[in-house]
């Protein structure tokens, strides 16, 4: 039997937002030769579609541990699908100067810049931010929210004007 996080995951796998999205080509599940080796719960790989941007890829692909799921928010960096490891820094989506975009995506600047996203919806950062609660109420993930939510909130992000590519 699955644990619980995982069958609320699979669960939000096969719900109407998800799979909507799918079908719009927003996100997916990461491909099976996209994986590491051994790869398994709590770990899940996922892609999100991005803006065209001359010499940037059409999707960026993310590791996440999910572990606690819905209960816990998830955590994770970008992922390199050919060399299956954490993208490199230098390859991570850049943002405008001083917008939100560049501000999410940072990868300097926090203790856990490089191996996770600068907000909210991220349980590594929110770890270090307690007033972001009261501060960001709409942008701090609960158990009410999904993967849908996640992806919704990342990919509207890499399909924003401040996205400028690699």
């Amino acid at each position: 039997m699955l644990p619980p996080d995982q069958r609320l995951f699979e669960w939000d796998l096969r719900s109407a937002g998800y799979r909507n999205g799918v079908a719009k080509g927003l996100w997916g599940e990461a491909e099976a030769d996209a994986l590491p080796d051994g790869a398994a719960w709590p770990n899940a790989y996922l892609w999100m579609a991005a803006a065209p941007r001359t010499g940037a890829p059409d999707r960026y692909y993310v590791a996440l541990n999910l572990s606690g799921y819905r209960n816990v928010p998830p955590t994770g960096p970008f992922w390199d699908p050919l060399k299956k490891q954490t993208l490199e820094l230098s390859k991570w989506p850049k943002g405008k100067p001083n917008s939100r975009f560049a501000l999410v995506f940072r990868t300097n600047g926090f203790s856990f810049a490089g191996r996770a996203f600068y907000h909210p919806y991220d349980r590594s950062p929110l770890s270090d931010h307690p007033t972001w609660p009261t501060e960001q109420p709409h942008l701090v993930w609960t158990s009410a929210h999904t993967i849908v939510n996640y992806l919704e909130e990342f990919q509207s992000l890499l399909s924003s004007g401040d996205y400028v590519g690699v």
